[in-house]
């Protein structure tokens, strides 16, 4: 058995508008793909690491490029991906389960390869280690960064962040530390916790946004889907209580009601974050957001 700690870099849309509606929607079109191996679980014996040209989004994202310092020049070298993703999974070999932080990685894989006319099942098992290290080894059940992880450990951080196979690399460093070969037949059952747990309360966060009026009135942030299945859910109108913070009310009409809540927070570097959170409604809450609609404040949207 190979485990794979799998990271990758991928540029976005400069727009919505521009985003590629294929048989998906391509939110994010993948141009480095970065790898670490295991052949034991305890020692790391290989690596990989692959540059991706993209079809669809040549002009780099303002965004990708202050997270990752690439450039659009740093797109025109490299391996179209239909080659690169052949080629690691002839380097991954037969029998391997994929290691990622967080789960946007295998979203975003499996969207690439369906824009590319692959198959989506082709790949491999993943499983997001984040889920071992919240529910495992902090028993919080909260997302964790890749660098706090990092931190808790001890591990020492002298790579640059946000390249694909740096990160790799610290995600396999905290794997092997946290023992992660040890959980992996608690995994579905973690899954099944969380999804217990997501249904009763569930946080996003949306980071490097370029300015507080995209992080609070950006359609991405403001749509509101299921926790649990991830329809669309029927809202009210978004009302401002405060200047960094939204609330409303909103229903999927299998699950249930929730209380949905944005703030707005900014980040060090110029940018900022906005995290949206939705809770099972409470009496209390629908009460305070009617006496905000009463009252007439601010109202960032009347869109569903």
């Amino acid at each position: 058995m190979n485990y794979i700690f799998l990271d990758m870099e991928w540029n976005q849309p400069n727009g919505k508008a521009n985003t590629v509606m294929s048989t998906v929607p391509l939110h994010g079109e993948i141009i480095r793909i970065g790898a670490v191996k295991s052949a034991d679980g305890t020692t790391l014996s290989d690596k990989f690491y692959s540059c991706v040209i993209p079809r669809y989004y040549k002009k780099m994202n303002y965004a990708v490029g202050r997270v990752t310092g690439l450039g659009t020049a740093a797109m025109t070298y490299g391996v179209k991906f239909t080659l690169a993703y052949e080629q690691f999974l002839e380097w991954c070999g037969d029998d391997c389960i994929i290691l990622t932080w967080g789960g946007e990685d295998e979203k975003i894989l499996e969207a690439n390869l369906a824009v590319h006319g692959m198959d989506m099942k082709a790949h491999p098992k993943f499983c997001d280690l984040q889920i071992i290290f919240a529910r495992r080894i902090l028993c919080d059940g909260r997302q964790h960064s890749l660098q706090s992880a990092v931190e808790h450990y001890g591990i020492e951080m002298n790579l640059r962040a946000h390249d694909a196979l740096n990160d790799a690399y610290y995600a396999a460093c905290v794997g092997l530390k946290m023992g992660f070969a040890d959980y992996l037949t608690q995994y579905d059952d973690m899954i099944a916790e969380a999804e217990r747990i997501r249904s009763e309360k569930y946080f996003r966060t949306y980071q490097n946004i370029r300015s507080a009026s995209e992080a609070m009135y950006g359609r991405r942030i403001r749509t509101c889907r299921c926790p649990v299945c991830r329809r669309l859910m029927k809202t009210g109108k978004w009302i401002r209580t405060a200047q960094n913070i939204a609330i409303n009310c909103a229903e999927c009409s299998e699950h249930g009601e929730y209380s949905a809540r944005i703030k707005v927070t900014p980040c060090p570097d110029g940018s900022f974050s906005a995290t949206r959170r939705f809770v099972r409604l409470t009496a209390e809450f629908r009460e305070s957001y009617e006496k905000a609609l009463a009252e007439n404040v601010s109202d960032i949207s009347s869109e569903n």
